[in-house]
């Protein structure tokens, strides 16, 4: 083979590398960019004040399990305030999201508002809280046959909704101090309510006091809303 045929070869196969190589980078910056797409921005949530405006003011009721609306902050009962959806009266501010008011804190005239991403917080709480694995036939039976003692102990159980701040800083708190427990979603989780109604009737707090969430049952203490108080008073630390 000739010289010419060398080079000519070599030159044809350093151009075949180097165009390869730029369709790889070319693909490697399509895929980066498609991956590390940018989140989605959510919307700035309404100012709310004390007068009626352009939305419904919706709080949970554990008791029932159920909304209630209502116009103003001031219909709010105060076991509630803390956790209050907004609903706005536009569509157009409608979406996969939830504005969350918090009553109980105000600067000048209106109250502290978040804007709250519900799909993002539900996947964050199931990676959080994976479902139990099936128990056996012998170890479903002692389970089974277990509620009665465990209310009797320190079992924790928080009692919660999705959107709920507090219910957050709850579970934090007891992850802080070490202290295990169990979270239960009063929208979701079958029977959650009931035994909730249950553990209440159990600890003397009748159903008219049980107003927002989170509901935290401690042994054979049950206390509505989050206080670090009332929560180092029923664990006896």
């Amino acid at each position: 083979m000739s010289c010419r045929k060398v080079q000519a070869n070599s030159w044809v196969a350093r151009c075949a590398i180097a165009g390869l190589a730029l369709s790889l980078l070319a693909c490697g910056r399509r895929a980066s960019s498609e991956t590390a797409a940018a989140p989605v921005a959510l919307p700035k949530p309404p100012a709310v004040g004390d007068a009626p405006g352009a939305w419904v003011l919706r709080y949970f009721a554990p008791a029932t399990g159920k909304f209630v609306a209502v116009r103003t902050p001031a219909e709010v009962p105060e076991g509630a305030r803390g956790q209050v959806i907004v609903v706005p009266e536009d569509p157009a501010l409608q979406g996969p999201w939830l504005y969350v008011a918090d009553f109980t804190k105000k600067s000048g005239a209106t109250y502290a508002v978040r804007t709250v991403d519900r799909m993002a917080l539900e996947q964050q709480i199931a990676k959080a809280n994976p479902p139990p694995p099936a128990a056996a036939p012998a170890a479903a039976a002692a389970a089974a046959a277990a509620p009665a003692a465990a209310a009797a102990g320190q079992d924790v159980v928080v009692y919660r909704t999705a959107w709920c701040g507090y219910c957050k800083k709850t579970a934090e708190y007891l992850k802080l101090k070490g202290v295990p427990f169990v979270e239960k979603d009063l929208e979701r989780d079958p029977g959650a309510r009931e035994e909730m109604l249950a553990r209440a009737q159990r600890a003397g707090i009748p159903a008219s006091q049980l107003q927002g969430v989170p509901i935290i049952a401690i042994g054979n203490h049950v206390i509505t809303g989050f206080s670090r108080e009332a929560i180092d008073k029923a664990l006896g630390v």
